[in-house]
């Protein structure tokens, strides 16, 4: 294998370190953010690694065709270095801040569908209320109406008859 190759397959290992690096940090904002995976953090721990040997296995996969080298594991070791010196931080802090975002968003959003809901609760429970009403006490209303004129109407004609 020329030298030339070897150097492309160890720059192009140093972008797995990366890849690895910021999956770390959505790891740690994730982790930062919900405490569910605060709690469970062994499965999710387990979980993390599964998905770091995936990579590798894959960026080794890709490059060489797993004639995997020594200096695979140095530039995976110095991308991951690079990018945790350099630009780590200020990732970190923008993917929490999106995550909070998105957060706040869901959580906007499922209050306020709430609120249109429970409104509809109560515009529906009102507006069958209302047919209640009408169907069961206005006929309600209309017969005793009546059979109050008729006893009104009794009562006058018997008070005309005895007179």
């Amino acid at each position: 294998m020329p030298f030339t190759q070897d150097v492309t397959s160890f720059y192009a290992t140093i972008y797995g370190g990366i890849i690895i690096g910021i999956l770390l940090d959505f790891y740690r904002s994730l982790k930062s953010n919900f405490k569910i995976i605060k709690s469970l953090s062994f499965a999710f721990d387990i979980l993390f690694w599964i998905i770091v040997t995936t990579i590798v296995f894959m960026t080794i996969n890709f490059i060489e065709s797993f004639d995997l080298r020594y200096y695979h594991f140095v530039a995976l070791f110095s991308g991951f270095i690079l990018y945790y010196i350099t630009i780590s931080k200020f990732i970190l802090s923008i993917m929490n801040k999106f995550i909070c975002l998105i957060t706040n968003t869901t959580k906007k959003t499922v209050e306020y569908i709430v609120v249109i809901l429970n409104n509809l609760y109560y515009v529906i429970i009102y507006t069958t209320h209302l047919l209640f009403d009408i169907i069961f006490y206005i006929p309600n209303i209309l017969l005793a109406s009546k059979k109050a004129i008729k006893r009104k109407s009794r009562i006058r004609f018997k008070t005309k008859k005895r007179v």
